[in-house]
């Protein structure tokens, strides 16, 4: 996906392997400190198109697509923090190639802390924008109304499921409404859906492999849509089955951590006795209790997806964090 604000900075799309594993990146001009983002579950490195232009004039901007999303290796059954922090490893030693700044959203949040973590040589500081710190650890995952959502992504991988488009017509549609708080989604009419799901099967009979564009939408919903089109569903199941997190101790790496942090807090409620976004405020200052650096809490009036939905915020906090 093109983005003028992005090619009139100098930021390009590139290709980096680490092992056998491809990453699909976005990197600007060495204008000033190295900052890297990666995105969350679903969403490639486009979920950061509208923040990168903002930061690239000071900075030297990344964002990275992890595995199994978008044009970076889909490799099932490979999908643990502790693997996926080594392929992220590689990719700060050998592109970056000096310590950087690491954010992420959500469960890319929850790998930037992984990085901070177990490599500190590569992370000057983290930038964690809204990550389900111990909501993301099996089993109190369940207690998630995210975790449908994962049930439904698992789903699209297996073979005659129907894909995304069945996704998207039987498990997000439905959900619009009690994931507003999550981000800004309201579902239109079911005849609508049904007609966008049968455009989405065309699309990926005659185009497979290739995420489903709509460029007439606006920016965040087309990225959105590219983003969880182009999706090994693996990813997610490795989420709701618990392997992504054996034998990593969300607690255990935040004690760990000697490195300033920024933690952005997006807007959360309660479904009855399930959570409904991230993380809560009592969440938080578990977190903030066990990191031994400097903690530098900011609640922001935004969705889950803080750098689509909120960009203009986001750097700003980052900026006065930085300027610190």
């Amino acid at each position: 996906m093109k983005h003028r604000s992005m090619e009139a900075v100098g930021i390009g799309e590139r290709f980096f392997h680490a092992g056998e594993v491809r990453i699909n990146y976005v990197v600007g001009p060495a204008n000033g400190r190295p900052i890297v983002f990666i995105p969350a579950q679903g969403m490639t490195w486009e979920e950061y198109i509208l923040l990168l232009p903002m930061l690239a004039p000071d900075f030297q901007v990344f964002a990275i697509s992890l595995p199994g999303h978008g044009k970076s290796s889909w490799t099932p059954g490979k999908y643990t923090f502790d693997q996926l922090g080594v392929a992220v490893s590689e990719f700060l030693r050998e592109v970056v190639g000096r310590p950087a700044i690491v954010g992420g959203n959500s469960s890319g949040g929850v790998l930037a802390m992984w990085l901070a973590a177990n490599v500190p040589e590569l992370v000057t500081a983290s930038v964690i924008e809204d990550a389900p710190f111990f909501r993301a650890e099996w089993p109190a995952i369940k207690n998630s109304v995210v975790y449908d959502v994962f049930l439904g992504l698992a789903q699209t991988a297996i073979p005659g499921s129907g894909g995304f488009p069945k996704f998207f017509l039987d498990t997000l549609a439905p959900m619009a409404q009690e994931l507003d708080t999550m981000a800004d989604m309201t579902a239109p009419p079911k005849p609508v859906l049904q007609l966008a799901a049968a455009w989405m099967r065309l699309h990926q009979t005659l185009r497979p492999g290739t995420p489903i564009d709509l460029p007439f939408l606006p920016t965040q919903m087309r990225v959105f849509l590219r983003s969880f089109s182009h999706f090994d569903g693996n990813f997610s199941r490795a989420f709701v089955d618990g392997t992504a997190g054996a034998g990593f101790d969300h607690a255990t790496a935040l004690a760990q951590i000697t490195q300033p942090m920024l933690f952005l807090h997006a807007n959360w409620s309660m479904s009855g006795d399930r959570i409904v976004g991230a993380l809560t405020d009592d969440d938080v200052e578990r977190a903030k209790s066990l990191v031994t650096a400097a903690f530098d809490y900011v609640r922001l009036p935004s969705g889950h997806f803080i750098p689509l939905e909120k960009p203009e915020l986001e750097n700003t906090e980052i900026r006065r964090f930085l300027d610190q």
